[in-house]
C-alpha cells in the first residue's frame, strides 16, 4: 500500500487524456504492438513524449507475457442477471478451466460503450481472447470495435447470422416453431406473443410469430406485447393484461424470466394454470422446472453453448486460425413439455 502522499503510478489512462486519443492506441504504441489501422508516426511520437514527461512505466509482469500465453480469457457479458446468460458463463468457466485458463467478467448492462472500455482492459491485461455473450444495442458496429481491437474473439448469443466475429448460437427460428407447433397441436388458435424488442434474438421471434400465426390462417389473432426480459416487468405487464377480459388460450414467452412473471399475474388473477391459459416460455433456465405449474419451454442448452463457444475459441489459438477461416456453430433446440401447457377449455 502506498504510503500517506505517495504519488498513484500513471496509467495508460493517464497518458491517452494528455494526448487526446484512445487507450488502446497508447496501448499499442507503448507496448509496440501492431495494429489494423496504421497510426501516424506524429501520434507515435506525441504518446511517447508523454509517456515520458508523466513518468509513466510499464507494467512489467504484463510485458512480460506479450509473445506468450497469459492463460486469461475476457468475457464481456451483456446482462450478468439474465438467467440464461448465468448458464452460459457456467460452460464457459468449466470449459476454460479444463484448459488451463482463467476469466476476467464484464458486465456491461446492454451499453456498448462499456464492451470497448472492457474490450481496452483486456487488451492492457494481455487475455489471449475475448467471448462476447449476448446482444449490445449498437448490434455489428459495437463488435467490428471488438473485432479491430482482438484478433480472437467469438460470440455466444441465439441468433443466426453470420457477423464480423465468428459464434455459437441456437436456432431461435426452429425453437419458436417448436413452442408454437405445440400451442397449436394442443387446439389454442388464439395465441399471444409476449416479448422484448431489444435484442436481436427478441425480434426475430416476433417475426417467426407473426409469420406463423398467418401461415395458419390465424393472422387476426396476432397479439405483440412488449416488456423487458425481468419477471417483475413482466409481472407488471400481466397485471395490466389480465385485468380486464381475457380471451387468448396461451401465451408465447420469449423468454423465461418473462412467462415467471407473466404467470405470477395470472395466478394474482385468478386464473387457472393451464386451463384457463398456457403458458410456453424460452431458454430452460434452471428455475423453470420449479415454477407453479412447472413451465414448458424451449431449451437451448446454455451450458452446452458456453462450452462450445470456449472450445472453439481457444481452438483458433491453439491452431492460429485467422476468423475468416471459421464457420459458425449454430446449435439444435428442443421443447421441454411440462405442466403449464394443456388443451384450452372448451366453452
Amino acid at each position: 500500500m502506498p504510503s500517506k502522499g505517495a504519488r498513484a503510478p500513471v496509467t495508460l489512462r493517464d497518458v491517452a487524456d494528455k494526448v487526446g486519443v484512445s487507450v488502446t492506441t497508447v496501448s499499442r504504441i507503448l507496448n509496440n504492438r501492431e495494429s489494423g489501422v496504421p497510426i501516424r508516426d506524429e501520434t507515435r511520437q506525441r504518446v511517447l513524449a508523454a509517456a515520458r514527461t508523466l513518468g509513466y512505466r510499464p507494467n512489467l509482469l504484463a510485458r512480460g507475457l506479450r509473445g506468450s500465453r497469459s492463460s486469461l480469457l475476457g468475457v464481456i457479458a451483456r446482462d450478468i442477471s439474465d438467467p440464461f446468460h448465468i448458464q452460459i458463463l457456467r460452460g464457459i468457466n468449466e470449459e476454460s478451466r479444463a484448459r488451463g485458463y482463467r476469466l476476467f467478467l464484464g458486465h456491461v448492462d446492454y451499453r456498448p460503450a462499456e464492451a470497448v472500455a472492457y474490450s481496452s482492459m483486456f487488451e492492457d491485461s494481455h487475455a489471449d481472447g475475448i467471448i462476447v455473450i449476448g446482444d449490445l444495442e449498437g448490434g455489428d458496429s459495437t463488435l467490428d470495435v471488438l473485432a479491430g481491437q482482438h484478433r480472437f474473439v467469438v460470440g455466444v448469443t441465439d441468433r443466426t447470422e453470420r457477423r464480423e466475429i465468428p459464434g455459437v448460437y441456437s436456432d431461435s427460428e426452429a425453437g419458436t416453431i417448436l413452442a408454437l407447433d405445440h400451442l397449436w397441436e394442443l387446439g389454442h388458435r388464439d395465441i399471444t406473443c409476449v416479448s422484448d424488442s431489444r435484442t436481436y434474438d427478441g425480434r426475430l421471434r416476433i417475426r417467426t410469430y407473426e409469420r406463423y400465426l398467418r401461415e395458419h390462417g390465424a393472422g387476426d389473432r396476432i397479439a405483440v406485447h412488449i416488456t423487458d426480459q425481468e419477471p417483475e416487468l413482466s409481472f407488471a405487464l400481466g397485471r395490466q393484461l389480465f385485468a380486464g377480459p381475457w380471451s387468448a388460450t396461451a401465451i408465447f414467452a420469449t423468454s423465461d424470466a418473462t412467462a415467471i412473471g407473466l404467470m405470477q399475474a395470472a395466478y394474482q388473477a385468478g386464473l387457472s394454470l393451464p386451463d384457463q391459459v398456457s403458458f410456453v416460455g424460452y431458454d430452460d433456465i434452471d428455475l423453470a422446472p420449479y415454477t407453479i405449474p412447472p413451465l414448458t419451454t424451449v431449451t437451448q442448452t446454455g451450458v452446452a453453448m458456453g462450452r462450445a463457444a470456449t472450445t472453439l475459441l481457444l481452438d483458433m489459438l491453439d491452431h492460429d486460425r485467422a476468423r475468416e477461416d471459421i464457420h459458425d456453430i449454430v446449435l439444435p433446440t428442443s421443447l421441454v413439455v411440462r405442466a403449464s401447457t394443456g388443451a384450452p377449455q372448451r366453452s
